[in-house]
């Protein structure tokens, strides 16, 4: 699912200008299904590949990756592999194509679909439920179950209310088995009451042009302090903290599945690195590339990571390989082994799991931020 006009990765946080540079394609009266559907006319197979090429050559996070991409595309293109069938099937072909020469957890290209009536503001309408879950589970026990931080205003209005109603709590579970990504701003209402003292959580850094061109991807929150050179942009996300509460004190368990993406591996990352949370599950998904949508030509939309969120201490990124569990369980039993290390008995925790059903399964064989 292509998460349109958010940045979704590690640092994704904003809604901000396309990263391409053509102007977007004018409103379809079409249906997405027509447009997908649509016959390629002749020669845009191969202009759709052109034009990738020279926007993965100029912004691309890894540029030696984005030139092979470039060289990929144009000798497919070249050779007559993207001249047949309908956009949809040239969107899908496309992105294979990307992924055999290198993998990237949010780089693909889509057929531009519709805009939603109001914009973009807010999740498709096919997507599940923003908060799915937020209560007691036993005494002293909070639980939030999100699909996603898209920082709305109802949203934000959720989690203010969650932290503060929950603010006793001894334990608190963030259960992201089916988080998609998103944005900071729910991040921004978490950290403050976790955290004593103002606190480094992950590093997001990306070309200083591209910044230059397109302005900041993650935004200009009091959370982010940046550094600039010649060449590149770094910005550092921090807790900064609020009130004190008993939460500061808290034990914080984190739930993690492989189909935990993009700003959901960040805020693992975020305790993991920094040792506030236990992380229980399997490895997430590897989704780290931050960017966003731009498009490509009249018909397609290409999503262009162009930066990346790394842990400080190590300086390494989770792209491809996911950010990994301190305690490395069934996803399935996350929830189970997280309330007997809240105190829980075995069979209290099970009876409670049976009444939290995430509403999409919590692993998949095959994942994409999209």
């Amino acid at each position: 699912m292509l998460l349109k006009s958010l940045f979704l990765a590690g640092a994704a946080c904003c809604a901000a200008a396309p990263l391409l540079a053509q102007a977007p394609a004018a409103p379809s009266t079409l249906s997405a299904d027509q447009l997908r559907a649509a016959v390629l006319e002749p020669g845009e197979g191969r202009k759709v590949a052109d034009t990738l090429a020279d926007e993965l050559t100029g912004k691309f996070v890894i540029p030696e990756q984005g030139r092979q991409y470039a060289e990929m595309l144009r000798a497919n293109a070249a050779a007559g592999r993207y001249d047949k069938g309908t956009r949809g099937d040239l969107a899908k072909l496309i992105t294979d194509d990307l992924m055999a020469t290198h993998k990237d957890g949010h780089l693909h290209l889509s057929v531009t679909e519709p805009e939603p009536a109001g914009g973009n503001s807010g999740p498709p309408s096919d997507f599940p439920k923003l908060i799915q879950s937020a209560k007691w589970l036993a005494p002293g026990v909070a639980y939030i179950r999100p699909s996603a931080f898209f920082s709305t205003d109802d949203e934000i209005a959720a989690f203010k209310a969650f932290m503060r109603d929950h603010s006793t709590a001894k334990a608190m579970i963030f259960d992201l088995r089916n988080h998609h990504g998103g944005r900071l701003g729910e991040m921004d209402v978490i950290f403050p009451y976790l955290f004593a003292e103002k606190t480094p959580l992950v590093r997001m850094e990306m070309s200083r042009a591209i910044y230059d061109k397109f302005g900041s991807p993650f935004g200009e929150a009091p959370t982010l302090e940046f550094a600039k050179d010649d060449a590149r942009i770094t910005a550092t996300h921090y807790a900064v903290p609020g009130q004190a509460t008993p939460l500061r004190d808290a034990k914080i368990y984190v739930l993690t599945s492989n189909a935990t993406a993009s700003a959901g591996e960040h805020f693992a990352l975020a305790f993991k690195s920094t040792g506030r949370a236990t992380l229980i599950g399997e490895a997430t998904a590897g989704a780290n590339h931050f960017g966003g949508p731009g498009p490509v030509g009249d018909h397609f939309t290409v999503w262009m990571p162009v930066g990346r969120t790394y842990d400080i201490k190590t300086g390494q990124d989770w792209e491809g390989a996911g950010v990994a569990p301190d305690l490395a369980v069934d996803p399935k039993q996350a929830l189970v082994v997280a309330l007997e290390k809240a105190g829980l008995s075995h069979a209290d925790a099970v009876r409670i799991d049976a009444t939290e059903v995430p509403l999409e399964p919590v692993h998949k064989d095959k994942v994409r931020a999209r």
